[in-house]
């Protein structure tokens, strides 16, 4: 009988050691290696093929993916193994959110359904790949621009609820006011919103008051070019202000920190919550003097600049976004 006890005893132990090992193992990142399959590699394919790499999507770790992941490693200054480790993969994701995408035409596709997958304008899609019209070819290769311009701010916008959104959070989030928003949407239970519920968010479009991060000439102003480095065209969304490297550069107003760290070609950058839709962007430092979630000063030294990420020298990619879209900051500084 204490025999019995003594191997059950121990079969606790060991159930209990498997319980905390367990969601331990559980919680490490896969790391992708020649030789897998599966949807997670199919994932990888999909954004490599976005950022320019002519890859098939077929799930598959094979040669060609491996060689993909080797060069994209090899840009971003990573070790380069061939594996799709969460360093790999994180600036991988910064890329597919800061930089112009690649789209490989693939059989059965049409420009608009292009256009409308990753949410252009097919007016832009046509400019940013000098098209006349709407023909395309398999394996044509077409440049999605990220940055879109804001010609005019629209007075506005359809907004969907989402989970623990109250009318004054929303209100608060788009510059407006909860009179406002019950003015233009006719709710039946203001106080009891539906997530996936569709409301008219009219929207303010009076400019934030700025001023410049840093003096100095502007190298590279808003909107269509060739890129210096990639040497294809594609749109810059925002004013390259060159500097020596190591100038203070200032909040443009004054905000919440809401963004800091490695954001892949963009290098080291800063980003400035403002209220009411609106973000400043500051690119490319060499160090970054404020944290996450700090409020800041219209002038506060927010970081020095820098040549971090792809660059031809040191600048500040100075940017303003209103509700996520680009526009131009020179009609907006003084």
């Amino acid at each position: 009988m204490y025999q019995i006890k003594g191997y059950t005893a121990a079969l606790l132990v060991v159930f209990l050691f498997c319980s905390m090992v367990i969601p331990l193992a559980a919680s490490t990142p896969t790391v992708l290696r020649p030789g897998m399959r599966g949807a997670e590699v199919e994932s990888l394919q999909s954004a490599l093929r976005k950022v320019g790499f002519p890859l098939k999507v077929d799930g598959i770790y094979g040669p060609e993916t491996t060689k993909a992941v080797q060069e994209l490693q090899r840009r971003q200054g990573l070790q380069v193994d061939g594996l799709a480790g969460p360093a790999t993969r994180k600036a991988l994701d910064e890329l597919l959110n800061t930089e112009n995408l690649t789209h490989v035409v693939a059989r059965g596709e049409c420009l608009s359904v292009i256009a409308q997958r990753y949410d252009v304008p097919l007016k832009t899609l046509m400019e940013a790949n000098g098209l006349v019209s709407s023909k395309i070819i398999v394996g044509q290769k077409l440049t999605i621009p990220r940055a879109v311009p804001v010609q005019s701010q629209p007075s506005r916008i359809d907004y969907t609820v989402q989970g623990k959104d109250t009318l004054y959070a929303i209100a608060r989030r788009f510059n407006t006011t909860v009179s406002e928003l019950l003015r233009y949407n006719h709710l039946p239970n203001p106080d009891r919103l539906q997530i996936g519920q569709k409301i008219t968010v009219p929207l303010r479009t009076t400019r934030l008051p700025l001023i410049w991060p840093v003096r100095g000439r502007i190298s590279s102003g808003y909107g269509w070019r060739i890129h210096p480095v990639y040497r294809r065209k594609h749109f810059h969304g925002g004013i390259d202000i060159a500097v020596p490297s190591g100038t203070p550069v200032r909040a443009a107003a004054s905000g919440t920190v809401s963004r800091t760290g490695w954001m892949g070609g963009g290098g080291l950058v800063v980003v400035i919550d403002h209220g009411g839709g609106i973000t400043t962007w500051y690119l490319h430092n060499s160090r970054i003097l404020v944290r996450k979630g700090q409020r800041v000063r219209a002038g506060d030294v927010i970081a020095r600049s820098g040549a971090t990420g792809v660059v031809t020298g040191p600048h500040v990619d100075f940017r303003i976004k209103v509700n996520d879209r680009t526009v131009d900051p020179m009609t907006w500084l003084p």
